[in-house]
Order: C-alpha cells, then structure tokens, then sequence
C-alpha cells in the first residue's frame, strides 16, 4: 500500500491489524453496491485472441474497445508495483474491470490489490532466491522479474 501510495498508483490501501494472537491484513471494499468485477481471465477469455497477439496485448485491446481509459498505464503499475515487490501471484484473477451491474457498463480497472505473496512471504532467509525469480503474470506461472520492465512502456516517467 505504501509503495502504490509513494509513487501515485491507484491501489487498495490495506492495513495491518492484531486480531487474537494473529495478524491480518484487512482493506476497505473498492467495489459499490451497484458494481462487480470482471475478472481478467473473463475478459481473456470474451475475445479470440490472434495468433500473433500477446495475451497482455489482447487484454489491452479488449479493455480499450470498451472505453476503459488508462488500460495500459493502470496495467504498467501493476507490473512496476509486483515487479518491485516481487509479487509471485499476479494471476488473471488478480485484476479486472469493475462495472455497473444494472447496465453492464465497464467503468474503470480494478486497484492494484492483493499482493500478499511478495517479498518472499513464508520463505526462510536461508532459502530466499536471489537469481531466477518467477512470478505469474497472465497464463504464464513462471514470468522471469528481469523481463517485466520489457512490459513497461512509461518506465522513465516513474520517478
């Protein structure tokens, strides 16, 4: 929440709190009432997709033919932000569109959210990786870090 919050990205803030003997994260609801997501493996999957066509540009198309604006400046945060936290799980049903249920109307891309397998969470420090490091990232399971800033057209802007 921090990071997203520091460098501008739309995100839902989460916070943590002691419950009990334990600690859990908690976040506010980022959907209304009168929305619901789509998720983007339901978006992939709503269009054939060419040959030829990446499965992030496929996504890109579909969320722009529907009038989402900043499609692919929303998705470039969320690629900077799991690339930085090295966040392991970004898979198709991590991100989305958020619409008016009455009319099916797309309105915006869902928050950067959900990136609780970062940072190595759960792994011992004698055990961390620090060389092949893989995330999902659409259908691909095992996205190697190094490639993400490829994805990232805006990079320079971010300061």
């Amino acid at each position: 929440s921090r990071l997203c919050e520091l460098l501008g990205f739309d995100h839902c803030p989460y916070a943590v709190i002691k419950r009990r003997t334990s600690l859990i994260s908690v976040c506010p609801g980022f959907v209304a009432d009168n929305e619901e997501i789509i998720t983007a493996d339901q978006i992939v999957a709503s269009e054939q997709k060419a040959n030829d066509v990446s499965e992030y540009e496929h996504y890109i198309c579909i969320l722009e033919d529907h009038g989402i604006e900043n499609a692919r400046q929303h998705m470039e945060e969320t690629f900077i932000t799991d690339y930085l936290l090295m966040n392991t799980d970004r898979h198709l049903r991590n991100f989305g569109v958020i619409r008016k249920v009455e009319t099916l109307e797309w309105g915006r891309t869902v928050p950067v959210f959900d990136t609780g397998q970062s940072m190595f969470c759960g792994v011992p420090t004698d055990r961390l990786p620090y060389k092949n490091v893989t995330g999902k990232l659409f259908s691909n399971t095992s996205k190697d870090f190094e490639t993400y800033p490829r994805l990232i057209r805006t990079l320079q802007t971010i300061d």
